[in-house]
């Protein structure tokens, strides 16, 4: 036989191929679902720092205007958010910011934190 491949060199190196693309092809489709999932998650922390942001710097005196559930939708992935405030005393109230997803398998996050009324006169002012 002169030089060259012969027909079952040539099936075998196929299947040996074809196993190899297809293991890099799960593997692709791996990646850009957890790559989406990671999206989903930033959006959702995304969504809860604004939250917060905006309690943290809205005048003490309106922190009950702020206090609301809604919703932000991405794509197919829905962030419901909720912002309580309660009053500790009459000069401070506790702020809960709580997000939820409709991420398969995540929980929801809360962040809670104090606000205070600023005192008059303010000292080294």
């Amino acid at each position: 036989m002169p030089g060259g491949f012969s027909l079952i060199e040539i099936m075998i190196t196929m299947v040996i191929f074809s196993t190899v693309i297809l293991s890099l092809a799960g593997l692709a489709f791996q990646i850009a679902r957890r790559s989406t999932h990671a999206t989903d998650q930033a959006l959702s922390m995304a969504v809860m720092l604004a939250r917060v942001d905006r309690a943290s710097t809205v005048n003490y005196d309106s922190l009950p205007t702020i206090a609301r559930c809604d919703t932000t939708v991405s794509g197919v992935v829905s962030i419901y958010g909720c912002i309580t405030v309660d009053d500790l005393s009459s000069v401070r109230r506790r702020v809960r910011v709580i997000v939820s997803t409709t991420i398969s398998g995540s929980r929801p996050d809360t962040i809670a934190f104090e606000r205070g009324r600023v005192r008059y006169p303010i000292p080294l002012k």
